[in-house]
């Protein structure tokens, strides 16, 4: 090789490393200055695409029509205020005690407490020859023979020969001479969860409040014995699916939109098993059931078959059950407000005087209540002055439409 072409080639091979090392600096510094860009900036999303929303803050519960009473499964373009967590949202503390009780059934440990307290003196002071109270006094206590029939899941509510029915005979009667006038009921939903809390309840509430009871608490019979002798009329809480399943789950029995109508029947009869002497049922969730008409019209029909009301919770706009229910006499009562949206005395207080506003200006209104004690105290209170106001509260089975 001529000399010059060697030197040439010599003179390339000394340049290279120079290059080298000035392309490794020019990416050394673009990346560095990146980062540096980055942790100046001292903001979480540097670097990334931001949009910015502005949220409106969440109205206070001031449309009396619009609330309805408290429960999770809230679809997200009503306009109602959610009662709870979202879907994807942790439970609050009242979903939790309900799911909580549900495993122990599915475990079979049916018989522990959802808090640990067990009430002294359950049973029932009533006793057969109570009188059938027309005015403030204990109910008979439950159940009547001719109301029940015996299954493989155990007593199941049925018609009467001579034809009574359970949503008249275990209802509170309306006392005599009752005042025309706006009227009002509230029903405290999730008892039988926890042990104290349900004793306050029963305790704390007037008669005309009725008590509405899971079908996973323990010991059920004894609490419908003791809430039917303070006075007040019970009804059963049906789990049903809502949007979310199953990571919003009401427990091993819920009534499902895939689930064929024989499996859907025999958990409504599991359900329905549990106690006796409740004068019908209250949907527990249930959003997207109850907007099913096929998953939901067997289950209606099988009500009326039994004698039984149907109280809507007010949760979801789409529900189809007064309109079904309406189509086959079902006897229905559907709740027009949430009264604690929130655990909060100020918001309960605010709630229960639009509740009754609302019952002032169409003649009756209906709210669905948690049996927090928070809420059964202002409730009490509350209740204590409505006659002072023309309002006269009454059990819900005395809102039902009537059959046609």
């Amino acid at each position: 090789m001529p000399r010059d072409q060697l030197s040439a080639m010599n003179a390339d091979e000394a340049r290279r490393p120079g290059l080298l090392a000035i392309t490794t600096l020019v990416v050394v510094l673009a990346y560095g200055g990146t980062l540096g860009w980055l942790l100046l900036s001292d903001h979480r999303l540097a670097g990334e695409p931001v949009v910015r929303l502005a949220v409106a803050p969440e109205p206070a519960p001031a449309k009396p029509a619009e609330l309805r009473p408290g429960n999770p499964d809230e679809e997200p373009t009503t306009p109602k205020p959610a009662t709870t967590l979202p879907d994807t949202d942790q439970p609050s503390p009242d979903e939790q005690a309900l799911l909580d009780a549900a495993k122990r059934v599915e475990q079979g440990d049916e018989a522990t407490p959802a808090d640990g307290v067990r009430i002294v003196g359950a049973e029932s002071t009533s006793d057969d020859n109570a009188p059938a109270a027309d005015t403030v006094g204990p109910l008979r206590r439950a159940p009547d023979q001719a109301l029940i029939a015996n299954s493989p899941q155990g007593p199941l509510p049925v018609i009467a020969k001579d034809g009574r029915q359970a949503w008249k005979v275990y209802a509170r009667p309306l006392p005599k001479g009752l005042p025309e006038g706006p009227r009002v009921a509230i029903v405290v939903s999730g008892m039988g969860i926890s042990e104290s809390a349900t004793a306050h309840a029963i305790e704390a509430l007037p008669p005309e409040v009725t008590l509405s009871f899971a079908p996973y608490g323990a010991k059920l019979q004894d609490w419908i014995d003791k809430a039917r002798a303070a006075g007040h009329e019970v009804l059963l809480e049906l789990p049903m699916e809502p949007f979310g399943y199953p990571q919003n789950d009401p427990g091993p029995y819920t009534l499902l939109t895939n689930l064929q109508a024989p499996e859907n029947m025999s958990r409504l009869e599991w359900q329905m098993s549990r106690f006796t002497g409740y004068a019908g049922v209250m949907n527990y969730q249930g959003a997207r059931f109850t907007s099913t008409a096929t998953a939901l019209s067997p289950i209606l029909a099988a009500l009326k078959g039994r004698g039984l009301m149907y109280v809507d919770n007010g949760t979801s706009q789409r529900s189809l059950a007064p309109k079904l229910g309406g189509e086959i006499g079902l006897p229905i009562a559907q709740a027009t407000r949430m009264v604690d949206p929130v655990q909060n005395p100020d918001v309960i207080k605010q709630s229960l005087s639009m509740l009754e506003d609302g019952a002032k200006q169409s003649g009756l209104a209906v709210g669905v209540a948690s049996a927090f004690p928070v809420t059964v105290d202002e409730v009490a209170r509350w209740a204590a002055g409505l006659k002072n106001n023309g309002v006269v509260l009454v059990p819900v089975t005395a809102t039902v439409v009537t059959p046609k």
